[in-house]
């Protein structure tokens, strides 16, 4: 279910236009990923409800933290890399299908590893996935 849901969102960035989106769950190593802006989806924390069970379907209420950290090329500035957020990034996350996103923490660092800043957003997000019953 976790993969499920970073797989949605990074889908919802690449179709609407944000090149180099990986799952935080991939294994591709970070200098085979792209030298200009790349971005990361994960989830932190992860919280289900009690399940709501119809005839046909079983719904499961969750509350998810995502982390999506954007990767800025070299010789970038804060304010560029905060732009290219602001442009690309946030307006996907606010019409999430089946997501209700809100920003808990927006920060900048540099990570020493790769020597580029990184944008990290940290989102509260709620929603319900939907099951079939089995015919059991």
């Amino acid at each position: 279910m976790l993969k499920d849901i970073v797989d949605s969102v990074a889908e919802a960035l690449s179709e609407s236009g944000v090149d180099e989106v990986y799952s935080a769950f991939d294994a591709i190593p970070i200098d085979n990923k792209s030298k200009s802006f790349f971005t990361t989806v994960g989830i932190s924390a992860f919280e289900s409800s009690v399940p709501i069970y119809t005839y046909f379907m079983i719904y499961l209420p969750f509350k998810a933290e995502l982390e999506i950290n954007v990767t800025a090329p070299k010789n970038i500035s804060m304010e560029q890399l905060y732009n290219y957020y602001d442009e690309k990034i946030q307006p996907v996350v606010h019409r999430l299908e089946g997501l209700s996103c809100s920003v808990k923490k927006l920060s900048l660092r540099y990570d020493t590893n790769v020597q580029r800043l990184v944008l990290c957003a940290r989102l509260s997000a709620s929603g319900m996935t939907k099951f079939e019953r089995s015919s059991l």
